[in-house]
């Protein structure tokens, strides 16, 4: 039956489908299928976060725009509105369609079931095409997957759509967010030949897809403690739900349905928490099984709906429409927690059932109510007689139908139809479809369809709230009695029409409570009918319970109210003898109405923006209170809005002594004494329980109060009783602690600027404490509230998207709209056009086709021109690396047939020199870029013609009949690949492998080889499949063989990957075995093979591969070209080196036989040994092991030396041996310089230096001490007459000593790689030049003391390589630094090589790279000296360099390319996070102790390079610009910035930084004259007058306040702020004065970095100032004292701070001297009335209100003067202990909070009363 009133419903629309409408719109005949469609909440597709408050009204809750799914034979269309979201054309027609969330993923997926596949769709587009295993009935979303429901054997599956099951409504309960990405593949196609697919499923009839890429899981039954897979046929799924995991059956031979819920076991049995599903790991293996827990017989057929709801006392109920039966089956569903696992079941005698033939699920009562993670749910049902209720739970509400103005509608259509009346009807509701929220489809008996919405909640959020706290802080019972009031009386219902408005909605509300405050024993309402009709009208009618009332109920016992409240909630009403159930009921109603309500009231005191409300709801709470004879309650109110209350009389019944809770009082008290002392009474008790949603504001301020004055913590409780949800994070001091919580509890700035100005105080008091050094591992929502977003952006700015604390979208949702100018780094438009201006204009005379590609247009950036500002270094290296455009030719203007062929000559020389140009554009481009990985790779051209600017720069081309330009440009047009490919950065992350296939041509060529080998380099060849890997090895191709196998092993370095190293030994014929088939491989690639095992192998120690590459370095290559088996034997070499790469004796083998073998091939002994059979090739392998390099019994040393030198060079990195440097020895007699080569002393050097690293010094002491005395005696003499047996001496002597002197430059640039060290650039330097002046004279100056005139004993090409490999040795050194001495001196030597002709391509090459080394990466990259790092560098500085373009006979040039391994991006820039822009700023870089010098500390200025990360301690902002930051790193010899290191705080190179109120930047104020107190101090005293400003001059002053205040802070509201100041029309004094005071305040504030504190300075000024205007014109200007309370709490901080309590190392944030002053103007203001104390000796003695209520309310505030109920009690207690001298002492103790003024003047006011009575 209707327990309520009758209400109509507000129709939106008449509903049709609006996916009718776009088929109309898209034109075509639709198809002849039946359409269906369903309605869903647009939340269902949004992703959202753990952590969201989904309680938020406007973030949670729409009144409107439902998204349809529309349904047609093979077609869907999702629409929101009249807007088409997209549309879905399936290959077969569409069984079923749901939405759900899979596995990890943190959105929706669109589940759509065919015939013989399963499509799901993701938000974004992603498609995923799922075959089907099994034919599937039916497809339902649950919390762990999608549920596939097998059909029988032999079963046809219905394909026609039906309204009840075919389309499953969207969840109501959201998943939550989860932090694991989602990266989408498309047409995913499980093996059909697994075994879990076939044999598995085939036992279950119900299966699990957790995820679209995996396999569907089989599901278990539990029966009578037993798991067995479930296999069930007849049970057929009619319901799911998300949470909790439940799913609902009907199985038509037993006719009965049954409840199931879903659990997830690990391998050892033990019940997962549903909630924690996403922690169970998908390596371990999970089960999920079906427990039933309830079971009902009798149903003909199947329910034809289930849903969720809330019962009455916020129980969920599983309801069951049975439409053969007509009525609505409920059932009481309960959750236990057992071992931290929630656990569900069934209630035990906990259902009923109500009539009804249709029934849904609404949100209407309580829609921002939430039980856990459920939302509180009505029921709205249509019964038998057509009539639609409202239920809550089983409490009917109210009766609704449809508006009046519809039927009139309808009655006239009618008419018009028939003409005549016998055929009208009235309209009835027939069908209930599609609820969402509110809204819901309503059919009508004359077919239409109408989308109809109930009142959900008010507009009004002060009556929102007020419901919601009644709803959380009632009793069940008394909450519905509440309910049956709102919703049962049309004429009081706030509820009956959508468009009320706010005030109507408030005064209803106020008439429903006031209905119970006027004759509750005649108003009050029956009890509902539901109640009355069941044991509760029994039990309350009862003599038992009027007996209970008459001894509990005036004792404040009341039933249900916490034991330790010690009476807290007991009623204040005076029972003396209920009689009247009914009354005592009512009574017990409005106590806890009162206490609820005040609990809001209390709350939004703290609000600045709800003071509107907290007037209207005081006037309802006053009404309340003396309706109940609170007379406490009542002054307590009356002192808050003295001037807003009317007069209430003093009640004549006695009264509890109970105090109100109050906030202020608490908060105060816990500044005074600390949060052990506050009273808990003080505490609404609304606020102290769990689960509260309302009242959470002041819950969050009284827990951050009780973390900062000393609360214990006991989990989430505090001991001061509330809760406080605290952030992960170190925490030292009570402040630290605070912070945390407000993260915690999502608390921003923008919230703190809603608290009070005095209630905010100690909350930023704790901020500024924190800001400077705050820890490093908090969220990054931490640093955000303490205005460190320099170190907030540390934690968002991670590429690889780590998982983090807070994300970025809860950082923004909770610091909003501080947080807006968190952008990226960007380059104003300013900037960037000026870069651009540079880079066309700067270029040299010869410019020509100035917009031609060229591969380094991005070197130039922000941080380059920050760090060069208007040099045109970079732009001069661009030119000259430039290899996209006609070189220039010198010529005469009318050339002859001579000149011509001088042209081809000279364009021949530059030409060798442009094919050398990518190698350096290669190293000075490195990393500068990020690909779209949409568009392909841009590579510029390789231009070798020329153009005549003596002939209006004509063309002139290569002669094809003389040159084979084709054999000139491959191998070059291969490293212009190369060096377009190295501009990505490695940073960008995993490439893809899509992106890398779409590069590849159609046809091999050498561009794209080139490629490989670059994304090889950076390690984006993972992302290759073996099947990718063989189609490019099947084009047989010999660059892209090269370039892949390279590029394979450096993405693979140092794994061993078993597929990779397969691939490379078939590359490698001499390993093949006999029943291998016979490959003809050119020496180039087998060559290629051998590095690449190395890298592939890297620092392994591998025995075998050892054994391999061994006998390699000795063997004859298997190509057809001698010529290159040096360049084989060398690969083999470095191959081995890089295998046992600095294990030295560690390594895993023979290794002393090995190290024998190795000196075997240096010297060339004889093999005598038998214990070399480990490594001699074995008998069974005749024709691949003829090819050893031998003569007899000797070793060709001049093909193995090399790679045996280089092999112990490697093995032995950095270990100090002894050993194998004393029999690698450098010749010490005339005899051995004749039998070692002077190239492999070379060799020799730097082997000895490499093992003996710690030894290399750079001195000119050190390298005389590599030279052996004989050599060192032997070019002494070089220049006198020496006889020709001498001078063949000299040769050898000379030739030794450049050699030596060359290996220990190269060993010292290798020691010192990328440290820029002073003394070994200057050593390097001075050594180039003296090469250079024995080549030709350049200059006067010459080494002191070095040998001259070698150029007589050595031939000029060897001193030119000597040369050049010391140039690059010293650019090495120097890589990175843009050194403008050494670039002069690349210039210089470029520019010579060409002029004298003697430009071969390997000394071009050397020059090259040289210029690339120096500008690494455009100056942002360096070298390292790991041991990988410097195997790399040995590789591409190898002494032999090529004589041609062509040349790969010693040495492959691929292998130049191999520095990129040892490069890594130690440069660093710093970021203003204001601005966006880079800054210069200085660093402390601390290295720590090494074994050559102590724990250093030195400064930087950014942007700079970095020392090495295993030497680096810590690098700290310092200066007083910008605030601290302090960054500390642990020793690790790995790559300085890795996109895999998550946590490091440089991943990208940019260090945020923050700049500090009041300073410049240093680009603005190098020196440091332009800041705030300097510019600002001598100009004060003008600035301070402004009475003197007018209109004309202010403004246009060199001095106005804005602009000095624009300046140094860009925070908007400062400089509105500041623009007061022009302002003329300001005349009066007390403008002035006020003016000056804000003058004073800004100044303050902005000087000191506290923008925020400006408004608390102006609230707490402004207090005052109301005060004293009301004093002195007699007026009330405020109606509440609020402001008054604010004031107290900043002092009672003021003197928290002052005795200690409170702790700061900064000084206070508002001045003392200022909060003094306010107190003493106060307290001037209190004694200026002359009849306060008659008034307030009249309030004490009577509880009366004077006329002037203001002056009084303030002296009661300002002193804490306790009520006259208290005093009244005090007094009597005082009495009854006798005569007392003075009764001050006990007045003092018993009201210590009490001001002593007060004290004493109650004492008189109680002396003069005893008198006069």
């Amino acid at each position: 039956m209707s327990g309520g009133g009758v209400r109509e419903v507000t129709v939106l629309s008449e509903l049709k489908p609006f996916g009718l409408t776009v088929e109309a719109m898209d034109g075509g005949k639709p198809s002849d299928d039946d359409y269906n469609y369903f309605l869903f909440d647009p939340r269902v597709t949004e992703q959202r976060d753990d952590d969201a408050e989904l309680n938020d009204a406007s973030a949670t809750f729409s009144n409107g725009g439902d998204h349809e799914l529309f349904v047609r034979g093979n077609r869907i269309i999702w629409s929101a509105g009249s807007r088409v979201c997209k549309r879905f054309t399936l290959p077969t027609k569409v069984i079923q369609v749901c939405w759900c969330q899979m596995g990890e993923r943190s959105e929706a997926l669109l589940c759509v079931l065919l015939v013989d596949s399963l499509a799901i769709y993701g938000i974004a587009g992603e498609v995923v095409s799922v075959p089907l295993p099994h034919a599937i009935s039916a497809i339902w979303p649950l919390t762990y997957g999608l549920l596939l429901q097998r059909a029988p054997e032999g079963s046809l599956i219905n394909i026609s759509l039906s309204s009840s099951n075919a389309l499953l409504n969207a969840r109501d309960v959201l998943r939550p967010r989860r932090d694991v990405g989602y990266s989408p593949q498309h047409n995913h196609t499980p093996p059909p030949s697994a075994e879990f697919s076939t044999r598995s499923t085939s036992l279950s009839s119900h299966l699990i897809l957790k995820d679209p890429l995996e396999d569907p899981q089989i599901t278990y039954v539990e029966e009578r403690g037993k798991v067995n897979p479930m296999w069930e046929f007849d049970e057929k799924t009619i319901w799911t739900n998300d949470f909790p995991p439940l799913i609902v059956s009907y199985n038509k031979g037993k006719m009965q349905h049954s409840l199931w819920v879903v659990e997830v076991i690990n391998s050892n049995h033990e019940a997962a928490n549903p909630r924690s599903r996403g922690l169970i790991s998908s390596g371990m293996l999970a089960k999920h099984i079906f427990r039933r827990i309830w079971q009902g017989k009798g149903s003909q057929t199947a329910a034809s709906k289930v849903f969720l709801a809330t019962d009455n006392d916020v129980t969920p109920i599983i309801c069951f429409l049975l439409q053969e039966q007509k009525k609505l089956l409920s059932l009481g569903l309960q959750s236990l927690e057992i071992n931290s696992e929630t656990v569900y079941d069934i209630k035990p005698d906990m259902s009923w059932s109500i009539s009804a033939i249709a029934a849904a699920a609404v949100t209407v009562t309580r829609p921002h109510v939430k039980v856990g993670q459920l939302p509180l749910r009505d029921v709205i049902a249509l019964t038998s007689e057509n009539s639609l209720l409202l239920y809550s739970g089983k409490l009917c509400l109210c009766k609704y139908v449809m508006p009046s103005c519809l039927g009139k509608e309808h009655l006239l259509s009618r008419t018009k139809l028939s003409g005549t009346d016998s055929i009208i009807h009235d309209l009835k509701i027939v069908n209930l479809t599609n609820a969402v929220e509110g809204r819901i489809n309503l059919g009508l008996n004359n077919g239409k369809i109408y989308r109809c919405e109930f009142r959900r909640s008010p507009s009004s959020s002060l009556t929102n709230d007020c419901i919601s706290a009644m709803a959380e802080g009632l009793s069940s019972s008394l909450y519905n009695h509440f309910l049956g009031l709102l919703w049962g009386s049309n004429d009081s219902s706030y509820l009956v029409k959508t468009n009320i408005n706010i005030g109507s909605e408030w005064e209803s509300f106020c008439s429903v409570i006031m209905q119970l405050c006027r004759k509750p024993y005649t108003t009050s309402p029956s009890l509902p009918d539901s109640v009355l009709d069941s044991s509760w009208e029994f039990l309350i009618r009862s003599k038992y319970n009027k007996q209970y009332l008459k001894s509990n109920y005036v004792s404040c016992a009341f039933p249900g109210s916490s034991s330790n409240l010690q009476g807290l909630d007991a009623s204040g009403a005076v029972v003396a003898d209920t009689e009247n159930t009914e009354e005592a009921f009512c009574l017990k109603l409005l106590t806890e109405i009162l206490d609820t309500l005040h609990a809001v009231y209390e709350t939004l005191k703290l609000d600045n923006l709800r003071k509107r409300d907290v007037g209207l709801l005081v006037i309802l709470l006053c009404d309340i209170a003396d309706f109940l004879h609170e007379m406490s309650y009542l002054d307590h109110y009356k002192r808050d809005f003295p001037g807003l209350l009317r007069d209430f009389g003093v009640s004549q019944y006695s009264v509890t002594t109970r105090s109100p809770p109050s906030l202020f009082r608490w908060l105060e008290s816990c500044l005074q004494h600390g949060c052990g002392s506050a009273s808990i009474y003080d505490l609404p008790f609304l606020i102290r329980k769990d689960g509260t949603s309302i009242v959470k504001w002041a819950r969050k301020i009284v827990s951050f109060y009780s973390l900062l004055c000393g609360s214990d913590q006991e989990g989430r409780r505090l001991s001061s009783g509330v809760t406080c949800d605290i952030a992960s994070g170190l925490y030292h001091t009570r402040e630290e602690l605070t912070i945390l919580g407000m993260v915690g509890e999502k608390f921003g700035l923008q919230h703190l600027d809603l608290l009070p100005a005095g209630v905010s105080l100690p909350l930023r008091h704790a901020l500024n404490k924190c800001r400077e050094s705050p820890p490093a591992n908090w969220p990054a929502a931490a640093y955000v509230l303490l205005g460190r977003e320099d170190l907030a952006l540390l934690h968002l700015r991670d590429p690889t998207k780590s998982e983090q604390d807070f994300t970025k979208l809860n950082l923004i949702s909770v610091s909003t709209p501080y947080m807006l100018h968190l952008n990226p780094v960007t380059i104003p438009s300013s900037v960037s056009d000026t870069l651009e201006l540079d880079s066309t204009k700067i270029e040299d005379a010869d410019t020509y086709e100035g917009s031609v590609t060229d591969g380094m247009e991005h070197t130039l950036s922000s941080s380059t021109q920050l760090r060069y500002g208007r040099d045109l270094r970079l732009n001069e290296v661009r030119r000259l690396l430039s290899s996209a455009r006609p070189v220039a030719i010198q010529t005469p203007v009318n050339p002859t047939a001579s000149d011509q062929d001088f042209q081809q000559t000279q364009l021949w020389h530059l030409a060798q020199r442009t094919t050398t140009l990518p190698f350096g554009r290669g190293a000075f481009t490195l990393g500068t870029i990020c690909t779209l990985l949409t568009e392909a790779l841009a590579v510029p051209k390789l231009v070798l013609a020329g153009r005549l600017p003596a002939q209006q720069n004509a063309t002139v081309n290569l002669d094809p009949n003389i040159r084979n330009i084709q054999e000139l440009k491959s191998w070059p047009e291969f490293h212009n690949a190369v060096a377009a490919g190295l501009r990505l950065s490695p940073l960008q992350g995993k490439m893809s492998r899509t992106w890398i296939l779409y590069n590849k041509p159609d046809e091999p060529n050498v561009t794209h080889a080139g490629l490989l080998l670059a994304l090889g380099l950076h390690g984006h060849l993972r992302a290759l499949t073996v099947t990718d890997i063989f189609q490019y090895y099947s084009q047989e191709h010999e660059s892209t063989t090269v370039g892949l196998m390279i590029g394979l092993a450096a993405s693979y370095r140092g794994t061993m990957q078993p597929s990779i190293s397969k691939s490379l030994y078939v590359h490698l014929p001499a390993r093949h075995p006999m029943s291998f088939p016979e490959l003809e491989l050119p020496t180039l690639i087998q060559s290629a093979a051998l590095m690449s095992v190395g890298l592939l192998y890297e620092g392994s120690a591998h025995p075998q591969t050892m054994q391999i590459l061994l006998s390699e370095i000795g063997r004859r290559s298997g190509g057809d070209n001698v010529l290159e088996r040096e360049g084989y034997a060398v690969a083999a070499g470095f191959s081995l080196g890089l295998v046992a790469l600095g294990r030295g004796e560690d390594a895993i083998g023979s290794i002393d036989t090995l190290v024998d073998r190795l000196f075997q091939y240096i010297g060339g002994k004889e093999l005598h040994n038998d214990r070399f059979h480990l490594f001699t090739p074995s008998a069974d392998e005749p024709n691949r092991s003829a090819g050893q390099i031998i003569d007899g019994s000797q070793i060709n040393i001049d093909v193995t030396a090399p790679g045996a030198i280089i092999a112990l060079a490697l093995m032995y990195l950095k270990t100090e041996s002894e050993m194998i440097v004393s029999r690698l020895s450098i010749p010490q007699t005339q005899f051995d310089l004749q039998y070692v080569r002077p190239d492999f002393i070379l060799l020799r050097v730097i082997a000895r230096n490499l093992i003996m690293w710690s030894r290399i010094h750079p001195s000119e002491e050190w390298i005389e001490s590599q030279i052996p005395e004989v050599v060192r005696s032997g070019v002494k003499g070089l220049g006198n007459d020496m006889d020709d047996i001498y001078e063949m001496d000299a040769e050898a002597f000379v030739q030794a000593y450049v050699n030596i002197v060359v290996g220990a430059c190269i060993s010292l640039g290798l020691r010192f790689a990328g440290t820029r060290d002073g003394n070994a650039q200057e050593l390097l330097y001075k050594h180039a030049v003296y090469f250079l002046n024995e080549i030709k004279p350049v200059c006067v100056s010459n080494g002191n003391g070095m040998p001259k005139g070698l150029s007589l004993y050595v031939d000029r090409g060897t001193l030119e390589t000597c040369l050049h490999l010391i140039v690059l040795s010293l650019c090495v050194v120097m890589a990175g630094s843009g050194n403008l001495q050494t670039f002069r001196l690349l210039k210089f030597l470029r520019n010579r090589n060409f002029a004298d002709g003697h430009a071969y391509s390997g000394i071009q090459m050397a020059v090259s790279l040289a210029i690339g080394f120096l500008f690494l990466g455009g100056g942002m990259w360096t070298f390292s000296t790991s041991n990988s790092s410097i195997a790399a560098l040995l590789i591409t500085l190898y002494p032999r360099l090529p004589t041609g373009p062509n040349d790969n006979r010693c040495h492959l040039q691929a292998f130049r390319h191999l520095y990129v391994l040892a490069t890594e991006a130690r440069w660093i820039q710093t970021v203003d996070v204001d601005t966006g822009l880079p800054v210069y700023v200085p660093l402390e870089v601390t290295i720590r102790e090494t074994e050559l010098y102590a724990e250093t500390s030195f400064c930087e200025v950014t942007p700079c390079s970095l020392p090495e990360r295993g030497i680096l301690k810590a690098v700290r902002v310092c200066g007083p610009r910008y605030w601290p930051h302090l960054i500390e790193l642990c020793p690790e010899e790995k790559p300085w910035w890795d996109s895999g290191d998550k946590n490091h705080p440089f991943n990208s190179g940019v260090l945020y930084v923050k700049r500090k109120v009041g300073a410049c930047s240093y680009v603005d104020d190098p020196i440091g004259s332009q800041s705030l107190l300097s510019r600002a101090m001598h100009k004060m005293s003008g600035l301070t007058q402004p009475r003197s400003c007018t209109p004309s001059t202010e403004c246009t002053g060199a001095v106005t306040v804005d602009q000095l205040v624009s300046t140094f802070s860009s925070d908007p509201s400062l400089i509105a702020f500041a623009q007061l100041f022009c302002d003329a029309s300001w005349s009066s004094r007390s403008e002035l004065d006020f003016q000056e005071f804000c003058l004073q305040v800004l100044f303050e504030c902005v000087s000191k970095d506290k923008a925020a504190l400006l408004q608390v300075y102006l609230s707490l000024y402004t207090t005052i100032g109301c005060m004293v205007d009301s004093v002195i014109s007699g007026t009330c200007i405020s109606s509440d004292t609020l402001s008054l309370s604010s004031l107290k709490i900043a002092l009672a901080y003021n003197e928290a701070l002052s005795n200690g309590r409170l702790t700061t190392s900064k000084g206070e944030i508002v001045q003392s001297a200022f909060l003094g002053s306010l107190k003493k103007r106060v307290e001037e203001v209190l004694n200026y009335s002359p009849e306060l104390r008659t008034n307030i000796c009249a309030y004490i003695t009577t509880g009366k209100w004077p006329s002037d209520r203001t002056t009084l309310s303030w002296y009661l505030q300002w002193y804490s003067v306790p009520s006259p109920l208290d005093i009244k009690t005090a007094a009597n207690k005082i009495k009854k202990r006798g005569q007392i001298s003075s009764s001050i002492p006990l007045l003092r103790l018993v009201f210590p909070g009490t001001h002593i003024a007060a004290i004493d003047l109650i004492n008189g006011c109680l002396l003069s009363s005893k008198i006069e009575g």
